[in-house]
């Protein structure tokens, strides 16, 4: 008899322990998920940054500039707000990026420089828009030191339309899997508590209160959630790091500081979806009766 009830202890231990890890992985990779876009949404401003900042303007001077006034202008450029960087390209140094680009011959062909000293000019990313190259566009086209200014108007609206549409489909998508997200950690959660219907339905039967059937299971689900969290977070270093080794550029995207909130808010909201699911659904139990257990 003895040797019997140990059996049946083993049993149970055995799938109480095995219902609690498939619990632990289920919510773990539902977190894991989310934080992938929590990443994907840290970085992707950093990244439209870039892109923005990559586009700029050309100043196309004149071939007869001098050095000194070249400087002045490049300084007046440089103290702009809205300028990041210049970058000033001697006819020598155009001649050999065409001649890199196209090859030698067409600069052969073309007598000498083509190409004139020119400013290249990058704004920083919130200034990258069609109304202010206009506007730079306005201030430095009769200049005396300036012959032409070159910028592609189309492909910068273009950029900036689908810069803002893709960040609204990231912000729908981020939505619409933390819906997901809350709707499966719920169902999860609910099930492991479903196997457990009888052992509340006892201590019911045995006095105990509402209060103290549910603080056991809630502690335990805010603690599943929180390790849930870890092991989410465990994956997503995990990838960084795969990713690192492999020299991809996204990591230089990557806000660390904004990283660590990521990851504490995957942990927070684990522990506060577990808590708030099991809360739930230990109500619906709570309020069953005897014969409900048995057809639900």
């Amino acid at each position: 008899m003895r040797r019997n009830t140990k059996k049946q202890n083993k049993v149970i231990r055995q799938r109480m322990f095995t219902s609690y890890t498939s619990t632990l992985i289920s919510v773990a990779l539902v977190l894991f998920v989310l934080s992938l876009i929590g990443l994907l949404l840290t970085s992707e401003r950093a990244l439209s940054n870039h892109v923005k900042e990559k586009i700029g303007f050309t100043l196309f001077l004149k071939p007869d500039v001098r050095d000194a006034d070249m400087f002045e202008l490049r300084k007046s450029v440089d103290a702009m707000e809205m300028v990041k960087q210049t970058e000033f390209v001697s006819a020598e140094e155009a001649s050999a990026r065409l001649a890199a680009t196209l090859g030698q011959n067409y600069v052969d062909l073309a007598e000498g420089n083509p190409i004139p000293p020119s400013l290249e000019v990058h704004f920083y990313a919130e200034y990258a828009t069609p109304e202010n190259f206009i506007l730079i566009e306005q201030q430095f086209k009769n200049n005396e030191l300036v012959d032409s200014i070159h910028y592609d108007r189309s492909h910068i609206q273009t950029l900036n339309s689908n810069i803002k549409k893709i960040s609204w489909f990231l912000f729908a998508l981020s939505v619409l899997l933390f819906g997901v997200s809350v709707v499966l950690i719920h169902n999860t959660i609910r099930l492991s508590i479903y196997s457990k219907r009888f052992l509340i339905k006892t201590m019911q039967l045995v006095g105990a209160t509402n209060h103290y059937i549910r603080s056991p299971f809630l502690l335990r689900g805010a603690f599943q959630g929180f390790l849930s969290g870890l092991i989410a977070v465990a994956l997503t270093v995990g990838i960084l790091y795969f990713l690192q080794a492999g020299s991809y550029e996204i990591i230089k995207f990557l806000d660390f500081e904004l990283l660590g909130v990521v990851f504490l808010a995957v942990i927070l909201i684990g522990m506060f979806l577990t808590f708030i699911a099991t809360f739930f659904a230990l109500n619906k139990f709570l309020k069953l009766n005897k014969d409900e257990l048995y057809i639900i």
